[in-house]
């Protein structure tokens, strides 16, 4: 008997393009026909249904990961994914702190003019704590001489007449005790130098912060215990360089000139901190050495009105380092106060 035609809906497994039984080996070796399913549930002893999922992906490699059901491109295919949270950051450089060479060239004359404003509106604050300094440093000198004085043996003092005065020469043999007085009294003047160092910087490096200062602003030391060792460490470079002949100690006085101030603003080591006054000065040699050559030579003029002058010329020229120092190391400098 021969048995009907299936059509396309009839429940028996198979698909309309082929006619076979299944019971008799339902279809023929090379796959799946070309058009698509029509419904994912089949006749009892068909063709298992296709994965879930759905559809192949197309072959297109543009498509990605987008939650289609389609497995991510092979190597090599199509786009890489966007990277996670949007868009990338912005490269290195960009907004926020201002990096190294990101600011203005250095100018010596805007050292100078950036000085002479902060000192001008803050001239108190600065002349008050050096003028006490000052005494307090004079007064332990003069007590440390005294003191020498009087623990020689058989002093002899002797007098010399000039048109403009007399000048008196004290001779005599040191003791045991002179010898202790000497090392009291120098590493306590020295001791004391170093403080005043330390915490008058401490206040230079305030408006250079921007800060307000007032007179007690330049009586706290930072980093002592850093700076302290900075100092000691340029003293002992300077003298040994200007016993091999001079040169070496001015060389190494200028290389190591802001020492101090990595010491007490970044509280370096004192070997670091020559180091990095070091690195410093060696970039920008010419910048540093003219810097610190007219501050020196403005501070010195401050002698000429009997020492009086430096009141103002000693503030000034160490206002003037202290904005190289920032602008040559890559740090900040408040604006100039309107």
């Amino acid at each position: 008997m021969t048995q009907p035609p299936n059509y396309p809906g009839d429940n028996q497994g198979g698909y309309p393009q082929n006619p076979q039984d299944p019971q008799q080996g339902g279809y023929q070796q090379g796959g799946y026909p070309q058009q698509p399913p029509q419904q994912p549930g089949y006749g009892q002893g068909g063709f298992p249904p296709p994965p879930a999922g759905g559809f192949p992906p197309p072959q297109d490699p543009g498509y990605g990961q987008g939650g289609q059901g389609f497995p991510p491109p092979q190597g090599g295919q199509g786009f890489p994914p966007p990277p996670q949270g949007g868009f990338p950051p912005p490269p290195g450089g960009g907004y926020g702190a201002p990096q190294f060479g990101g600011q203005q060239p250095f100018n010596v004359g805007d050292a100078f003019s950036w000085a002479w404003n902060k000192f001008t509106k803050n001239a108190a604050a600065l002349i008050v704590p050096m003028l006490a300094y000052a005494v307090v440093l004079g007064i332990a000198g003069a007590l440390f001489g005294f003191l020498f004085t009087a623990t020689l043996s058989e002093t002899t003092v002797s007098t010399t007449q000039y048109d403009y005065g007399t000048s008196a020469e004290i001779t005599g043999q040191p003791t045991g005790l002179t010898w202790v007085v000497a090392i009291l009294g120098i590493g306590l003047i020295v001791f004391l130098a170093m403080l005043v160092q330390s915490a008058y910087l401490s206040g230079l490096l305030d408006i250079a912060d921007g800060r307000e200062v007032a007179i007690g602003s330049f009586f706290k030391p930072r980093n002592f215990g850093a700076a302290a060792v900075a100092a000691l460490l340029v003293a002992l470079a300077v003298t040994v360089g200007y016993i091999l002949c001079i040169v070496p100690g001015i060389a190494a006085a200028f290389l190591l000139a802001y020492a101090g101030h990595f010491a007490v603003d970044r509280g370096l080591s004192g070997p670091d901190a020559l180091k990095a006054s070091f690195e410093t000065v060696k970039g920008n040699a010419g910048n540093s050495i003219l810097t610190t050559l007219l501050a020196g030579i403005v501070g010195g003029l401050g002698t000429a009105l009997c020492y009086v002058g430096v009141l103002v010329t000693g503030p000034l020229a160490a206002l003037v380092q202290v904005y190289a120092y920032r602008r040559l190391s890559g740090g900040q400098v408040a604006p100039p106060t309107p």
